[in-house]
């Protein structure tokens, strides 16, 4: 079992706890891979603005 089928399985009882009960199992892997993606990219972009914050201006 993959890491996104582990993490769909658990979205999806989260989400049945909480009364949401129409979502199937590949509704619930299609979130976490869009999770798994926006995170990857906010992080980047994280990082990019924390280089170019420090990064010394240059002088032309």
């Amino acid at each position: 079992m993959s890491i996104v089928s582990i993490m769909a399985t658990i979205l999806e009882q989260e989400l049945r706890e909480r009364g949401i009960l129409g979502l199937t199992q590949l509704d619930c892997e299609t979130i976490v891979h869009s999770l798994i993606e926006r995170t990857a990219k906010l992080e980047a972009d994280i990082k990019r603005k924390r280089t170019s914050a420090t990064a010394p201006e240059r002088s032309v």
